[in-house]
């Protein structure tokens, strides 16, 4: 965590900037190009401000990308009628929109995760309040009669949560590329969703499968 709290409006603006600098600066030089003292310098604060606040470059990294997710959460405030599989799939696009603007800082997370240990930061970051939410909208949609009632749902938020790993993966390999993203990470979920559905509430997510399909067919023609 960082070594001090932000109280003041003052400090609050010097974080903000220091965590979005970070993110800037990641996406141009990528991990190993990316320093404290040049991020200190970007930021237009002292390596030791820097160094006082953060005890490494990889926990600046975990905390630019905490600053981000939270910035994620504050624009589904706009969808905040959206619920169960609506919600989750608006979530995804939404977190696929961010790594299409920052693709360079994207490409360092990717990296990041795919070493980290269980527990690390970085991992939590990820991970943790995805989850949750994840849970809590698969929950409604049990609630509703959708989900077949069997299906542990703590489990199937877990593989939901790898689903997008799986698809940042590709791209980050480059089996696909970054404007596909979306679409199969899209896919991805609706395959799963259309798995563990019945009802009223398949029908409609085998339609929007169908559909994708469909589009995407004719944007190859």
């Amino acid at each position: 965590m960082p070594k001090q709290r932000y109280q003041s409006a003052r400090q609050l603006k010097r974080q903000a900037n220091i965590l979005y600098m970070t993110r800037k600066l990641a996406s141009e030089v990528g991990y190993d190009g990316l320093t404290m003292r040049g991020l200190a310098e970007k930021a237009e604060v002292s390596p030791k401000t820097l160094y006082n606040l953060f005890s490494s470059k990889d926990e600046l990294l975990a905390a630019a990308l905490e600053d981000l997710v939270g910035i994620i959460h504050e624009t589904m405030d706009v969808h905040s009628g959206l619920q169960g599989f609506e919600h989750l799939l608006k979530v995804r696009q939404t977190s696929c929109d961010a790594i299409m603007r920052s693709p360079g800082f994207a490409n360092v997370i990717v990296t990041l995760f795919f070493k980290a240990r269980p527990g690390d930061r970085l991992v939590s970051a990820l991970l943790g309040g995805n989850e949750q939410d994840t849970l809590e909208h698969l929950e409604y949609e049990k609630a509703q009669g959708s989900i077949h009632k069997e299906l542990d749902l703590d489990k199937l938020s877990h593989h939901v949560s790898a689903l997008m790993w799986g698809d940042m993966l590709l791209w980050d390999k480059g089996v696909i590329s970054l404007d596909q993203l979306w679409n199969e990470s899209h896919r991805s979920l609706l395959i799963t969703f259309v798995g563990i559905t019945m009802g009223k509430k398949r029908k409609e997510l085998e339609q929007q499968l169908l559909s994708l399909g469909n589009a995407n067919n004719k944007s190859s023609a």
